[in-house]
């Protein structure tokens, strides 16, 4: 930038940001770095890249009103599109994508919405054993962000992804066949996805490949960092996510699609090699200060009509059930101690969702209401099922040579397309190997079988093909439902009956656990899930075939239907 465009630059951003130089006092003491004191200005311009270069070409006009973050403060580019922002060594730069504009994306469908600001590269506090920096240099003179426009559609689809969490060479194949191979060429026509943390199992080195597989769908990848995303070399959470870093970008931002402002942030706070534990482990859930006075100064900017899509890695709160029944006793390792921060932060806004991942027994739906210092509109805060289910090593392989990895509480692993209209949003969750069905699914079972569908060996003889034992239930998992879903059920084509939402082990999951224990294929001990139903059938049923069908509408109006035959034998 030469001297005469630097002074205007000067000159616009005190005219149209005065609210960014009233913060440069703050900034400067405040700042993500190591020494405030060594804070530059950075300076540049979001443009509108007419012919999709990367670089401002004559005639590519500035754009207004995006928001500019050094990681605590926020400032909006002025009518030409410059901006200016005080930025401190060992931070990153990064603008919120606005609604009709998409950010450029590199080889791997990662958006590029972001300036790593390193001039020495990662420091050497810690023996790395991952790639971590590399050297950024001095500061560029103008740092500048192409933009694209797009059609800023209310009615939309996105995909979440909740822990892919290879840690081999041979995980990431089953990550590739399970769940990459059928989303090739984008199926459910998503306009992004996002990744809930634990984007490998803390072999960093599998990033590469990763990215690689993941760009097959063919839409941008938003990603934010788990525990298994640690470069646990680090002496304090500071440089916990170097290589994250290098891969993604920053730890936490934001960007907008139609009526969404989706807010990403990292909730998990790493104790540091050798410096002790939290409650349970070497990270607690937790949001830092600074992303907190960040998320301040970036709702600022957001019409308060706006959905507020939060996406973290650890859950902001579950209630998920250990496996005696009783609260999950894992301290601040499972839920974000500091939720009330938040929650003060989100007030003024009137629709909220949050996904996270982590929990790798239950997927969990808790509505955040008066209970949790919340009296607007309750929203709900969705541990969501994952794409590692039970885990890579857990289960049966099927033909493709895959593990089955179905999740403690009974819901296989998936994925979720998550479709939005206006400010209002329902996710589907899809079973790996659904491609194309949007339709919740289920799983009917009875319980306990029927007698005579083993004999005195164990082995199986029949199919839901016996005599009725005393107790019988009909057993239905609603795959990633909750406590709010309404279940329903018609036996022989009469009335619908509600069923009895109950917090139980999944009768499935207690059967594949017992036929797999002490092999090389077992699973996990199964856990109470929040989304079985039952109903009790009559003692007294004749012999013969018998139908049962069940209807679900779940709390964002979805609606499934699936049915279930069994056979009973005379006396």
């Amino acid at each position: 930038m030469n001297q005469h465009l630097s002074a205007i630059v000067s000159v616009a951003c005190l005219a149209a940001s005065a609210q960014a130089l009233a913060h440069k006092n703050q900034a400067h003491s405040h700042l993500p770095s190591s020494s405030s004191a060594a804070a530059e200005l950075a300076r540049g311009v979001v443009f509108v890249d007419k012919n999709r270069n990367g670089t401002r070409d004559q005639g590519e006009p500035g754009i207004k009103s995006v928001s500019v973050s050094n990681g605590i403060d926020v400032v909006q580019t002025n009518g030409r599109g410059e901006y200016e922002i005080s930025l401190a060594p060992e931070s990153v730069l990064f603008i919120t994508k606005p609604a009709n504009f998409d950010v450029r994306l590199d080889e791997h469908n990662l958006p590029q919405n972001y300036y790593l600001h390193y001039p020495d590269g990662t420091p050497a506090v810690a023996d790395w054993q991952y790639d971590v920096i590399e050297p950024t240099g001095p500061l560029p003179a103008s740092i500048d962000f192409p933009l694209t426009p797009s059609k800023a559609e209310d009615r939309f689809n996105a995909m979440a992804f909740a822990d892919p969490q290879a840690k081999t060479e041979e995980d990431q194949d089953m990550v590739r066949e399970d769940v990459v191979n059928e989303l090739v060429g984008n199926p459910f026509n998503a306009l992004f996805g996002i990744v809930a943390g634990d984007v490998v199992d803390d072999t960093l080195s599998l990033y590469e490949r990763h990215n690689r597989m993941f760009a097959q769908i063919g839409i941008p990848m938003w990603n934010v960092p788990g525990n298994h995303d640690i470069n646990f070399e680090s002496p304090n959470d500071k440089y916990a996510n170097q290589t994250f870093t290098k891969h993604f970008g920053p730890t936490y931002y934001s960007f907008d699609y139609g009526q969404v402002h989706v807010v990403a942030l990292d909730n998990v706070q790493y104790k540091g090699k050798d410096q002790g534990r939290y409650d349970n482990t070497i990270y607690r859930g937790y949001i830092s200060e600074e992303q907190l006075q960040w998320l301040e100064n970036d709702l600022k900017f957001v019409a308060k009509d706006k959905l507020i899509l939060i996406t973290t890695h650890i859950p902001l709160i579950t209630y998920a059930l250990d496996g005696k029944g009783e609260r999950y006793d894992m301290g601040d390792n499972i839920n974000t101690i500091n939720l009330d921060k938040l929650i003060e932060i989100l007030k003024p806004f009137d629709r909220i969702y949050a996904i996270a991942g982590h929990d790798t027994s239950n997927s969990w739906k808790v509505e955040i209401d008066h209970t949790h210092g919340w009296y607007g509109t309750p929203w709900i805060a969705h541990t969501l099922a994952e794409v590692r289910g039970n885990g890579w090593t857990k289960g049966p392989r099927d033909a493709r040579d895959v593990r089955a990895a179905t999740m403690q509480d009974g819901n296989p692993n998936g994925y979720y397309v998550l479709r939005f209209d206006g400010t209002r949003v329902q996710p589907r969750f899809i079973p790996s190997g659904e491609k194309g069905n949007l339709q919740p699914r289920m799983r009917i079972v009875l319980d306990p079988l029927l007698d005579g569908t083993t004999d005195a060996n164990g082995e199986i003889v029949a199919i839901n093909r016996g005599r009725l034992k005393p107790g019988t239930k009909v057993v239905v998992n609603l795959f990633d439902g909750g406590e709010r879903d309404a279940v329903a059920l018609s036996l022989d084509d009469g009335r619908l009956t509600p069923m009895v939402n109950v917090l139980r082990t999944d009768p499935f999951m207690e059967r594949q656990s017992a036929e797999f224990a002490d092999t090389p294929d077992s699973f996990s001990s199964p856990v109470p899930s929040s989304h079985i139903w039952e109903y009790a059938l009559p003692n007294d049923l004749a012999p013969g075939l018998h139908k049962v069908v069940v209807v679900s509408k779940d709390e964002f109006g979805q609606k499934a239907m699936d049915t279930f035959t069994f056979e009973l034998l005379a006396d």
